[in-house]
């Protein structure tokens, strides 16, 4: 579904959970945002090495280990990247416990972020417009971000662990609600143009049209 002419996309699902990874940026531009840094540091550095890129911003959908398992790799290979994150999703990211490293075998521990994220935040990076959508359900912060070509109006989601093909994140962990995941759904992202194209945090892409009609979680919300 990557049918965009003004915005370049690259998706790298890292780690054994396959997390997605965005490599985003207006067509052309050398910079571009990372979103959702997740594991497998080597293969994402390659990649934006063999591609001659350099990341602006890091973007996290939300604070859980397998979408920051690389950031601090990525943070030490472009110092100047500024990392952006809910801000009631922050203080995850040192915290093994919160964000499930422990649960998964390991200990990952991250710096605050530079650029703790308010719900409807906009701002540019790598040639585009960026607005901060607050999600939670799937973790108390999280959020999805809308990001638009200012010229053409070409526009896409990445939705995290929010929303799914045909399916949605769980809210069993800490600071989960299913409640809270289902507004979510209907207030927030069910309001975008049905045409908009949505690339979550695992599986593949759809749109706001496709799980409106066929997402069983959001039909019921």
């Amino acid at each position: 579904m990557d049918i965009f002419k003004n915005i370049d996309l690259r998706c790298l699902p890292l780690g054994e959970l396959y997390a997605n990874c965005y490599l985003v940026s207006k067509a052309g531009s050398r910079d571009v945002v990372c979103i959702d840094p997740g594991a497998e540091a080597g293969k994402l550095l390659a990649e934006l090495r063999d591609r001659d890129l350099s990341v602006e911003t890091i973007l996290l959908t939300h604070g859980h280990a397998d979408h920051i398992g690389a950031l601090n790799e990525l943070r030490k290979a472009f110092p100047d990247a500024k990392v952006g994150v809910h801000h009631k999703d922050s203080v995850m990211l040192a915290d093994p416990e919160r964000n499930l490293s422990t649960f998964l075998g390991e200990i990952i521990t991250c710096d605050k972020p530079e650029m703790p994220l308010e719900d409807g935040e906009e701002f540019r990076s790598a040639g585009l417009a960026w607005k901060v959508i607050w999600t939670p359900g799937h973790t108390e912060g999280g959020a999805c971000y809308l990001a638009t070509e200012p010229e053409s109006g070409e526009n896409l989601l990445f939705s995290g662990d929010t929303l799914f093909h045909l399916s949605v994140g769980r809210t069993d962990f800490p600071g989960g609600s299913y409640q809270k995941l289902m507004d979510s759904l209907k207030d927030k992202l069910l309001t975008l143009p049905p045409e908009t194209l949505v690339y979550p945090g695992h599986g593949e892409a759809t749109s706001v049209k496709e799980e409106a009609a066929e997402n069983p979680y959001v039909k019921s919300c």
